[in-house]
């Protein structure tokens, strides 16, 4: 009998250590051997750079988590993702990445990696055939977001995924904001999914933490060459605190998305609020697209305000229990514009560009869903 999300969660993966109800940390860094024959047959742990009991819990949790054969956790959810471009690109090669995309893999993307002579183009992956014709003859990957950080977008998982199979290319998903519990991109056919684990996964923003699932051939390579070399390793004791957060996932999961339904629906009806953007609402243009891919939100929405950068000032000035963060996925609620802050070269030129200053992103915590809708309607009466 297969268990189902929140069993599995709860019991999958953990060994009986002295009748432990909670896995111990192995916290050493070596592992030691009885004989010169014993370590050369390579079987168990010798360094946790490469590998650890404490993540050895972990990574099976989110191998099963993503319904793939394998998993390795890394120290951040950057690393994670730099892993696997540098796993499969190299010199010469050309990516596509959808837009908007997250600042750290636009980064890596948009400008560092071209010291290495590689190449990549930031497509809006809502029309196809953009990403079509954006395919060189060169481009080995295309890389993209279930779910947009800023403005909610989503786009055709099972166009994108045949079209990268009609010419050979790999595919790369970050599922960070939808979440396993929402979507799960292997069983669409991608070949890699990656996760800031520090997001929804730990979800007690107390951790940084990174994880790439995918086959267990494709983590075996990533494991012997990019893994070591980088030196991205998770810790032991931050690996056991992403497990302790999976514990609970699937029941944030519920609570996250309940909330974040009811908030989007009081923003939909405020006449401060000229767009929600958030798919999973019935008047959405992309609500039918949305509902055929996901299970259920997440707690990531946003909003623009008619009255432009000022009002989202004001309003995120008033607000009490959403708190200024840029993070997003942990028990607290947090607000941020883009406003606050620079480095948006992704979006100049584009349509939403001119949204940015106006728009307020919010990450709907585990606060009582009354508390915090009293919140932001009292807060939005600055919007004036």
């Amino acid at each position: 009998m297969k268990a189902r999300m929140q069993t599995m969660l709860t019991h999958f993966g953990e060994e009986n250590v002295h009748g432990a109800v909670i896995p111990p940390i192995f916290l050493n860094s070596t592992f030691v051997h009885e004989s010169y024959e014993a370590f050369q047959e390579g079987k168990g742990h010798y360094y946790s750079r490469v590998s650890n009991p404490t993540l050895d819990v972990l990574e099976k949790k989110l191998a099963a988590l993503e319904q793939g054969e394998a998993a390795k956790a890394f120290a951040s959810g950057m690393a994670a993702i730099s892993a696997v471009l540098f796993h499969f690109l190299k010199q010469g090669d050309h990516a596509i990445c959808s837009t908007p995309a997250y600042g750290g893999t636009f980064g890596i993307l948009g400008s560092y990696m071209h010291k290495f002579g590689i190449a990549a183009d930031f497509v809006d992956f809502r029309d196809t055939e953009r990403v079509r014709a954006a395919i060189k003859p060169n481009t080995r990957l295309i890389v993209c977001e279930s779910y947009s950080t800023f403005f909610m977008d989503v786009f055709d998982l099972e166009a994108i995924v045949s079209l990268a199979k009609e010419h050979g290319l790999r595919t790369v998903i970050d599922n960070t904001c939808a979440t396993p519990a929402n979507l799960r991109p292997l069983e669409w056919g991608f070949d890699v999914v990656v996760h800031s684990a520090s997001k929804y996964l730990g979800g007690h923003s107390d951790v940084i933490a990174g994880a790439v699932i995918a086959s267990r051939e494709i983590i075996d390579r990533i494991v012997q060459v990019e893994y070591g070399i980088f030196g991205g390793a998770l810790g032991p004791f931050e690996a056991w605190l992403v497990t302790r957060g999976l514990k609970t996932f699937g029941l944030r999961m519920k609570q996250h998305a309940d909330s974040a339904m009811q908030i989007a629906r009081m923003l939909e009806a405020s006449d401060k609020v000229a767009k929600v953007n958030f798919p999973f609402l019935p008047g959405h243009g992309q609500h039918a697209m949305t509902s055929k891919q996901f299970d259920q939100p997440s707690g990531l929405l946003s909003f623009e305000l008619h009255g432009g950068k000022d009002a989202a000032a004001r309003v995120i000035n008033r607000l009490r229990y959403f708190k200024i963060g840029v993070s997003w996925g942990g028990f607290e609620s947090l607000a941020y514009s883009p406003g606050m802050s620079g480095g948006h070269d992704q979006f100049a030129g584009t349509e939403y560009e001119p949204r940015l200053d106006r728009l307020i992103r919010i990450s709907v915590g585990l606060e009582d869903t009354a508390d915090l809708i009293e919140d932001l309607q009292t807060a939005l009466e600055a919007a004036e």
